[in-house]
């Protein structure tokens, strides 16, 4: 058990239990672990649940693959072995090597980014911001750095639950 245990359907309080159909009706399908334990107080749940809207509007704008490939190498320079688990899954799940995928050039860069920014986003390198820049337009970089934030965000907290990257709900 992490610092944070992962709730039962059971265990869940009423106002819990309505968010969680709330969220199940927009995103059908099993609860991961860190939907679990967030749902332990409803307004960090809401909060957190968010990311959803802006990872969505986010694959419209790049591409869902292209937005998987970022989480991962962002959760992986954190390092956060949940979500870093959960994004390889989905790779994986897409039929790609999470080790050695192909990449477009853009993905590239997107991962490239990625890494920087979970290594230390105050110490992003000039020449590679700039290449962000000539490669997305603004609206576009305000809903990756909004992205970026978020998983970051999901990348702390996962770590402060100590979710075990290979319980149940990373796949």
């Amino acid at each position: 058990m992490g610092f944070l245990p992962v709730p039962s359907d059971d265990e869940l309080s009423s106002d819990a239990v309505a968010a969680k159909n709330r969220f199940q009706d927009e995103h059908p399908g099993p609860l991961s672990a860190l939907d679990r334990v967030l749902l332990t107080n409803v307004p960090v749940f809401e909060a957190y649940i968010r990311w959803f809207d802006v990872k969505d509007e986010l694959e419209a704008l790049v591409g869902e693959r292209a937005v998987t490939l970022f989480s991962v190498a962002l959760s992986r320079a954190v390092p956060a072995p949940f979500p870093t688990a959960f994004f390889e899954n989905e790779l994986r799940e897409g039929g790609d090597d999470p080790e050695n995928p192909q990449v477009t050039e853009a993905e590239a860069l997107l991962l490239e980014w990625g890494r920087a920014v979970g290594a230390d986003p105050s110490r992003v390198p000039p020449e590679l911001i700039a290449r962000v820049e000539a490669t997305f337009k603004p609206s576009t970089r305000a809903v990756l750095a909004g992205y970026a934030g978020l998983m970051f965000a999901v990348c702390v907290y996962s770590l402060l639950a100590q979710l075990d990257p290979e319980g149940p709900g990373t796949a």
